[in-house]
């Protein structure tokens, strides 16, 4: 058995399961399709999944790999058993509940699960199937190619030959790929893997047929699939056309449908991995504040605090999670401020505490100020400059904890929206004199911050809000406040905010 395999009793069966990434991340459960085992699912995607921040389950279903086999053609189980498999899975491994992504039958699992448990599933990630109950309409049969190869199947190998049962693994998913190509020798590679790791491959490769579709389907329907889905589907699917994709977007509320471009009916191959694999990690995400939890708190044990910016940008740029704090305009408590503020006294070199993509540094740039925007991400940086070519801010990566010593004191205007709320009491306050820093002699420092009264307990994950007293602690070193209000901005999801502006009375 591999290092990460390990058994799980289920239902009078030993199920063989397989683990990659962390324990502590996102559970995503890989179901695979009819008489497949886990080495569908091939290492290189597991460990991709698992970078992206995941922790990836693989299993073999009855009767493939190193799970419980029974004699060919006398499977003591039924389709229902391979549904609830999944939960013993999950319960072996210790999982409330994952996110489940499945390919062919392994899709129907998938819904089928999310119908009867649905506290199980999180997100579903249906692949290269088909609705599992009826539809309006009538769906796509399969194509000449493959009703021939039904029709005309292939001799069964002497199951005793290795080679041959090789190659007979190898012509049976030919027919199946799509023009994206099909890689024989990597295809000839996983067939090896499979026959070198299945305990009984003729009853690997007949036992499931024998009980799909034995049973009754129930009276349950698309539309009773709660969990948020996304549908991965070849365009060149020759068993289930795209139509049937179609229709299960349609049939379950506000799921996503993503073509993968001259894909058959497979397991998506390497030469859609791009597309697939940040698809699965967006979908499974839970947003990017959830993911900035999950990164900030791995940041704080690490002790690099400030490090999961980048990881959050990064992951956004790479299409795996939300683009963070994604505005296209300006944050509605500086265009409050400024609304009131004489701009004209307050100078004209100004500085915007990290930026993220750039909209408030457009905003204060447009106003007439010479603007230089910093953020610790230098990935945020990189998307601002692309939004904003003909930008005239003067962006750069910098660390607040570290700035550049020529900026002390070198600003007329110094706006900080979000950034200190976002760090840990740690280093909280070498943030705030390090913003106080900034500003010139007779320069001005407005500040916007999630607001809590200073007896309220901490949240566990960013962001912070500050206290009045931390609020109060950017009066140092000659900075004074000109005012501090209790505002309540129905943009945000926090109910109220601090919007201070502070002034530098030293002499320039």
């Amino acid at each position: 058995m591999g290092s990460n395999e390990q058994t799980v009793s289920v239902g009078g069966a030993e199920l063989c399961v397989e683990t990659f990434g962390r324990p502590d991340d996102p559970a995503v459960l890989l179901i695979a399709g009819a008489a497949s085992s886990m080495d569908c699912w091939e290492d290189d995607l597991c460990q991709r999944l698992a970078a992206g921040g995941r922790y990836v389950v693989r299993y073999d279903h009855r009767d493939t790999g190193r799970s419980t086999s029974w004699p060919v053609g006398e499977p003591a189980y039924s389709g229902n058993d391979l549904v609830t498999d999944v939960v013993g899975v999950l319960d072996g491994l210790d999982l409330p509940r994952a996110h489940l992504v499945g390919v062919s039958m392994g899709g129907g699992i998938a819904q089928q699960l999310a119908v009867d448990n649905p506290d199980r599933v999180a997100t579903l990630t249906l692949i290269s199937t088909s609705p599992a109950w009826p539809v309006e309409g009538a769906l796509s049969s399969p194509t000449e190619r493959i009703r021939q190869f039904f029709d005309h199947p292939v001799p069964e190998p002497d199951w005793a030959d290795r080679a041959a049962v090789i190659e007979y693994l190898v012509d049976g998913e030919r027919p199946f790929a799509g023009t994206v190509g099909f890689d024989e020798q990597r295809v000839r590679t996983l067939a090896r893997r499979v026959v070198g790791r299945t305990a009984n491959i003729a009853a690997s490769l007949t036992n499931h047929w024998v009980v799909i579709g034995s049973e009754e389907s129930g009276t349950a329907q698309l539309g009773d699939i709660a969990a948020p889905s996304l549908v991965l589907h070849g365009t060149e699917d020759p068993l289930f056309g795209y139509d049937h994709a179609e229709a299960l977007a349609a049939g379950i509320a506000s799921a996503a449908l993503v073509p993968l471009p001259g894909v058959g009916h497979q397991v998506p191959p390497p030469e859609v991995w791009d597309i697939v694999i940040p698809e699965i990690l967006r979908h499974t995400s839970g947003g990017w504040g959830e993911h900035a939890n999950r990164l900030a708190a791995r940041a704080l044990v690490a002790g690099n605090p400030t490090s999961w910016f980048e990881q959050l940008y990064s992951a956004a740029t790479r299409g795996e999670v939300a683009l963070p704090w994604n505005r296209e305009g300006p944050h509605g408590l500086l265009q409050r401020w400024t609304s009131s503020a004489n701009l004209n006294e307050v100078g004209r070199r100004a500085v915007v505490v990290g930026c993220g993509l750039g909209a408030d540094a457009e905003y204060v740039a447009d106003l007439g100020f010479d603007t230089v925007a910093f953020d610790v991400a230098e990935s945020a940086i990189a998307v601002a400059r692309r939004r904003h070519p003909s930008t005239v801010v003067d962006y750069h990566t910098a660390d607040l904890l570290d700035l550049p010593a020529i900026w002390r004191e070198s600003f007329d205007l110094v706006v900080e929206i979000f950034t200190v709320q976002a760090l840990p009491h740690s280093i909280r306050g070498r943030a705030i004199e390090s913003v106080a820093e900034l500003v010139a002699p007779g320069g001005t420092l407005v500040l916007a911050a999630a607001a809590r009264d200073d007896d309220d307990p901490l949240p566990t994950s960013p962001p912070w809000p500050l206290s009045r007293a931390e609020v109060d602690a950017f009066a140092a070193d000659g900075l004074e406040p000109v005012s501090v209000e209790w505002v309540r901005d129905p943009t945000e999801p926090s109910p109220a905010h601090w919007l201070a502006e502070f002034t530098n009375h030293r002499m320039k």
